[in-house]
């Protein structure tokens, strides 16, 4: 008999509870068999549902996700979707090799880790490649920043998984490739309110245009808080506008323009782990002297042409942006700091296919060129007034790419294999020189070869192998932190570079898709974070000798009938130090910190009708070093998350209704990690249970 006949929605939900609640989690292989006999013994006796071929943009090919030999994985967003959209972690958590910290630091920003790259960044995102509709939004440097992303805009989202520097150059240890809205049916508009703990207030508006041969897309957004501690307020207001122009059949337009204004994001801090217990949401006193955070505005304008045939491609782009930084650390000398960044690349691809019996053969080529500015000023901090200027320097890096794919079908045979060059270009002009001119260049160069080859047994089961290498400089912001307290560059830092090795197998039949992946990173030079007395919350940069990361990576989705689905994502791995030494220790053998060597994530959604939503998530992150020596655990937690989306009718006017809460069961756990932090302030604490209401009015 059919397992899911005879067993209950709410009897499946209790099953869920009870194979992954914490006290249970060597049991948790016992909850994967059962799931995946629901996956292979559903039989057509329910509502016949098929999962459509997934097609990825990432690649830059037109091929089948579960064919590419990779690990990748899309995800894909509904445009009613159900969700406080207060954070791109609630989007991403449930992606495999992924892991996010930082959600309500709004002063520092999201941190992502795929597969330990990106998990030293200080502030903003580091070591993964972030691109938005085909346009990067990381620097050339290898800094990223998504405080001007269109949440509500988004519609889906790809991942690849370890070093990819082949297709994006620098800091691509790991990749984020974001779609918003494209497509729309008809001309609509939208008003959404939205309330939540800790003075959270949100309003936005959204609306599209469409014609024959044009589709226009505008959101605006305004948000504010009080946030759960102390000193830890943000206010911000985003524009995006999305016009897309059907040129002829085979070639289209798309123009983009993003604005974001944020005057007000503080800093709370670090805390100690008596604070940490004992207060929770008071903010260290330092931060509030010092009135640490910072102020930003970021302009952006892109444009993109896509031209498309049977068996030829191209694909241009060319954007342009401008970013105004303020910051204030808690300390006084260098403590305001005071940045004009304007970034700016352009790139392209070309690709043809032919054949030649029973041969396929796709070769593309590809090129791409980044500029960027930073003019860095730091003044002294008195007290959150500016004070006299202690450096002023203007710092730039030019990057220029290029590289060759060849794409080969054979029967069930699939082989991607190619190779790049970059070019990079650091320069740092100091113009103060009252303590001696610290003007350099340094150029970093790097190959990058990869390849990958994949066989598929059957239309359900691929098995694939790769091979990839990448490469990641040090970031202009790492550079210019030098412990000396001098100008100029930091030459103590340099390159560093990672070999990937995996082996993968996807799986996808009727309503199931599967994925297991098998990973072994080495890598040379990493760059660790440290903080040191003379300058309490400023973090500095060296280089380890080598590290290994090894690990598996899980994901299985399934839908049940019409009403039922759920998701399943689980990481297993191990991130070590192989080659380190540092002031006369040696960490040999250490885990990496800022890094669980355990997370994933299940969910379970029922629609019963159009626009209804109910979807039940809990997060696991495992056990978490805060430094190098392995002294400080963070213990491991899971977090419990519930929303509720339906519409209801107020006269003729119809809404949609949002409702939910973070943390519902009030789980006490440090929301970010401060790597290596001196004194011991290694926590931030996360808020407590949280709720939201939203109020959707379409028209």
């Amino acid at each position: 008999m059919n397992w899911f006949m005879v067993m209950s929605p709410q009897a499946l939900l209790e099953g869920f509870f009870y194979c992954l609640s914490l006290e249970r989690m060597k049991k948790i292989h016992y909850f994967v068999f059962i799931f995946s006999s629901f996956a292979f013994a559903q039989k057509d006796s329910l509502a016949v549902i098929t999962l459509k071929e997934v097609e990825v943009k990432s690649v830059q090919l037109n091929t089948a996700l579960e064919r590419f030999p990779a690990a990748l994985h899309k995800k894909e967003i509904a445009l009613d979707y159900v969700g406080p959209q207060q954070s791109l972690q609630e989007y991403v958590e449930s992606l495999p090799g992924l892991v996010s910290f930082n959600r309500s630091n709004y002063a520092q920003d999201l941190r992502l880790s795929i597969r330990g790259f990106g998990s030293r960044a200080a502030f903003g995102i580091r070591g993964i490649k972030l691109i938005v509709d085909g346009i990067p939004e990381t620097t050339p440097d290898g800094q990223g920043q998504l405080d001007n992303l269109p949440l509500a805009l988004l519609s889906s989202i790809e991942i690849i998984r370890g070093p990819n520097s082949l297709r994006f150059g620098n800091a691509s240890g790991g990749v984020l490739y974001m779609n918003t809205l494209e497509t729309i049916e008809k001309n609509f508009n939208s008003i959404a309110l939205q309330q939540g703990s800790y003075g959270q207030h949100q309003l936005q508006w959204t609306g599209g245009v469409i014609d024959e041969k044009s589709t226009i897309i505008y959101h605006a957004i305004h948000s504010n808080g009080e946030g759960y501690r102390d000193h830890s307020s943000f206010s911000s207001s985003l524009f995006n506008l999305k016009l897309k122009r059907q040129l002829n059949p085979f070639t289209s337009i798309v123009v983009q323009l993003n604005a974001t204004n944020s005057p007000k994001a503080n800093d709370a801090g670090g805390q100690t782990l008596d604070e940490y217990n004992t207060s929770r949401r008071n903010a260290r006193e330092r931060n509030m002297q010092f009135d640490a955070g910072e102020k930003i505005t970021h302009v952006k304008s892109g444009v993109s042409i896509n031209y498309k045939k049977e068996k030829e491609q191209f694909h241009y782009y060319m954007f342009v942006a401008d970013r105004n930084f303020e910051g204030r650390l808690p300390f006084s000398n260098g403590g305001w700091i005071s940045l004009n960044r304007t970034y700016s690349g352009l790139g392209s691809n070309y690709l043809r296919k032919w054949e030649k019996n029973v041969l396929e053969f796709t070769s593309q080529i590809g090129f791409a060129i980044g500029r960027q500015r930073d003019y860095r000023v730091r003044y002294v901090n008195n007290n959150g007034i500016q004070g006299e200027k202690t450096l002023n320097q203007n710092e730039s890096f030019e990057n220029f790419g290029s590289y060759f794919i060849q794409h080969i079908n054979y029967f069930n045979w699939t082989l991607n294999a190619g190779i790049r060059w970059d070019n990079n270009t650091l320069r740092v002009d100091d113009y103060y020189t009252s303590n001696g001119s610290n003007s350099a260049e340094k150029n970093l160069n790097a190959w990058s070869p990869q390849m990958g080859i994949s066989y598929r047994f059957s239309p359900k089961v691929t098995v694939f192998l790769n091979h990839s290498k990448s490469y990641e400089t040090p970031s202009l912001s790492e550079l210019s932190a030098d412990p000396s307290g001098q100008g100029g560059f930091n030459d103590l830092i340099d390159i560093q570079q990672a070999v990937n090795r995996e082996i993968g197998l996807n799986f996808s039949r009727n309503t199931t898709r599967l994925s297991f992946v098998y990973f072994d990173i080495f890598t040379q030079n990493d760059l660790v974070p440290y903080r040191i007395e003379d300058f309490p919350g400023r973090t500095f940069y060296r280089n380890a000798g080598s590290t290994s990361r090894k690990g598996w990576e899980f994901n299985v989705s399934h839908q049940f009938n019409t009403k039922w689905s759920a998701n399943l994502t689980w990481n297993n791995g191990q991130f070590r130090y192989t080659d380190y030494e540092r002031d006369g220790s040696r960490y040999d053998g250490n885990q990496l910190p800022g890094i669980p060597d355990k997370f994933g994530q299940w969910s379970i959604t029922y629609q019963p009708k159009e626009k209804w939503t109910l979807r039940y998530i809990r997060t696991f992150r495992g056990d978490v070093f805060a430094e190098d020596s392995n002294q400080t655990m963070l213990n491991a937690f899971w977090r419990d998350d519930l929303n509720l989306g339906f519409p209801f009718k107020l006269n003729k006017y119809e809404f949609i209704f949002q409702l939910g809460a973070n943390n519902l069961f009030n789980k006490r756990y440090s929301d970010n990690i401060r790597i290596n932090a001196f004194g011991g302030r290694f926590y931030e604490a996360a808020p407590e249970r949280e709720f939201f209401f939203r109020l959707d009015y379409n028209f």
